[in-house]
């Protein structure tokens, strides 16, 4: 009986240490998807403010154009839900919602993204597909790259990938609306 609770135990706690493992790796997945697309919008951003890429991660003049287009493609994806011209943001700006506090406005309009769960599983493929992608077209000598450089990689904008507080959607809402 006392080794059937031994071995019950060590089995619990097992399957305890997988379940924490499991999750330990979404979260880093998660992590890298929120730092992808920090990189993406920021080298977007930057390259169009000035012309060239700061913190070049190694793509030459050849490659710059089908580079570009590969951050471009990928930073329309991360941000279909929450573009300017998203359902969201169309909600968020419509004249006609003008007569709803700040506060209902937002939280309508932020419920037309999709749920958290479905959202996050958009951008861990999206971030996947991006690496991919950079991988296959570019080498993954750029890849690692990119992936050192994003993670200090700055951006004012970010993914909803997470609980939001009133506030914060409103900060979100008007960070990618207005």
């Amino acid at each position: 009986m006392i080794n059937r609770i031994k071995i019950t135990k060590a089995i619990i706690a097992g399957a305890l240490f997988s379940v924490f493992i499991g999750i330990s790796a979404a979260q880093s997945t998660i992590e890298s998807s929120e730092a992808s697309f920090r990189y993406i919008a920021s080298t977007l951003q930057t390259f169009r403010n000035t012309g060239r890429l700061v913190n070049n991660p190694g793509v030459d003049g050849a490659d710059l154009e089908a580079y570009i287009e590969v951050l471009d493609y990928h930073y329309a994806q991360f941000s279909s839900g929450f573009n300017p011209e998203s359902a969201m943001c169309q909600f968020y700006r419509d004249p006609e919602n003008g007569r709803m506090t700040i506060e209902e406005r937002a939280e309508i309009s932020f419920s037309l993204l999709r749920d958290l769960e479905d959202r996050i599983a958009r951008y861990l493929a999206i971030d996947e597909e991006f690496q991919n992608e950079i991988a296959d077209e570019f080498g993954t000598f750029l890849l690692d790259n990119i992936n050192e450089l994003k993670m200090e990689s700055v951006a004012n904008q970010r993914l909803p990938s997470s609980q939001f507080d009133e506030a914060a959607v409103i900060s979100f809402i008007d960070s990618v609306c207005i």
